[in-house]
């Protein structure tokens, strides 16, 4: 029995110290991991700062690229242009009723040297809205010339932000979220489970070990007494120690294996490096006087197109107004014909109420004049003259007279005033 003890002894030491040894491995390689987790940490929210100020600065050159668009200003002319050649058509169209232009012959005989003038837009002059147009077109032609030197400007600003974009995202080989953060700290947690499995494992064979150390002391101090030890258990756990051992280097091989967090540490650190290149490159473009240039070059130019647009904003008002004057112009002349058409049946009933008036006072004047024949055949032949001569006075006679009398108004074609009456119907 002596022998076996000693045999299962040095057997269970070896195992022990292979044990250990596996273990003293594994740990050795976990406190890597947490050198390189501790690594990962403090660099991470130093690269979601730099990144992030990374994309703010670039940002703001994109918001200096952005030149002013003339589009808009281009489609307010047209507008402008296409409502007022609207209004002319409708002004062309209209032909003036044919006796307003002859009771414009006959109160000024001299119109006929004017020439002829049939139509709305025939009493009106379009020179100026033609001079506003060529002022306001001047305008965005010189407004165009600014635009493409800001334009220039923005493609050498376009093609830094290419530069700086292409750089910063080959730089982020990896995403900076959370989920790429905890990445590493799964893996740590994983090589530490299986190195507190390694850690029992170990402490099993520390017992074993002790167990045995314990039965030899047992066998050497009291020999006659040996055959009451009972090491039966003590051997089958011999016979699980290559098992053990096996289970070890198995644990050993996953924490090995799980090399992805130095992996990751040595992936943070190559974009820290291309992160700090990127902002070297934004510092150079800001210290070497080209962003300087560019930004006086912006300036300049939008402060001549503010002072081009406040022209331009005059020029669209004025056409505008010529425009809303000149609807109003045409739709004006409808109820000029409704007006003239009113006064002419106002002047109508005049003209009926003045012949009554006249023909009642006619009527009165003959009564009168008959009343006092009458009498003076009755009465006056036995009256001396001189008794009262006033008697044989005539009675008064009243007339109504015109004070200011108008001239004659035009009488309009019944198609016409019919035509003011719908059109005024449709514009309300």
């Amino acid at each position: 029995m002596e022998q076996e003890l000693i045999e299962l002894l040095l057997f269970s030491k070896k195992a022990l110290s292979t044990g250990q040894t596996i273990c003293a491995q594994a740990n050795e390689l976990c406190q890597q991991s947490e050198k390189c987790v501790e690594t990962i940490e403090k660099i991470h929210p130093k690269l979601v700062f730099v990144n992030n100020h990374i994309l703010v600065q670039m940002a703001t050159l994109e918001k200096i690229r952005e030149y002013n668009n003339l589009k808009e200003r281009e489609s307010t002319l047209q507008s402008l242009t296409i409502e007022l050649t609207t209004i002319f058509n409708l002004l062309k169209q209209r032909t003036i009723d044919k006796d307003i232009l002859r009771v414009n012959r006959e109160r000024d005989p001299g119109t006929n040297d004017m020439g002829e003038q049939v139509t709305l837009f025939d009493y009106i002059s379009d020179e100026a809205i033609i001079e506003l147009q060529r002022q306001a077109d001047d305008e965005i032609g010189e407004m165009e010339v600014i635009n493409n030197l800001l334009e220039n400007q923005s493609k050498n600003i376009s093609l830094t932000i290419s530069e700086l974009s292409s750089l910063r995202e080959a730089a982020m080989i990896i995403p900076l979220d959370e989920a790429t953060t905890a990445f590493s700290h799964e893996k740590l947690k994983i090589q530490e489970d299986e190195i507190a499995k390694m850690a029992d494992i170990l402490t099993s064979l520390t017992n074993h070990y002790d167990q045995l150390g314990e039965a030899t002391r047992l066998y050497h101090s009291d020999p006659e007494a040996c055959g009451e030890l009972d090491i039966t258990v003590l051997e089958d756990d011999h016979e699980h120690i290559p098992n053990i051992l096996d289970s070890l280097r198995d644990s050993l091989d996953v924490v090995e294996s799980i090399a992805q967090i130095e992996e990751r540490m040595q992936v943070y650190l190559k974009i820290q490096d291309r992160l700090v290149k990127v902002l070297y490159e934004l510092e150079y473009f800001g210290t070497s006087g080209q962003a300087d240039i560019i930004c006086e070059k912006i300036v300049d130019a939008e402060l001549e197109i503010k002072d081009r647009e406040r022209n331009l904003d005059e020029f669209f008002q004025q056409l505008s107004s010529l425009a809303e004057w000149y609807r109003f112009y045409a739709s004006s002349y409808n109820y000029l014909l409704l007006e003239i058409e009113r006064r002419r049946k106002a002047q109508e009933k005049q003209e009926i109420l003045r012949k009554e008036m006249m023909k009642a006072l006619e009527e009165a004047y003959n009564d009168e004049l008959q009343e006092r024949r009458s009498w003076s055949a009755q009465h006056g032949q036995y009256l001396p003259e001189v008794l009262c001569p006033f008697i044989n006075d005539l009675p008064s006679k009243l007339t109504v007279a015109v004070e200011s009398e108008s001239g004659r108004l035009p009488n309009l074609s019944p198609e016409n005033v019919e035509k003011a009456l719908a059109e005024i119907h449709n514009v309300l």
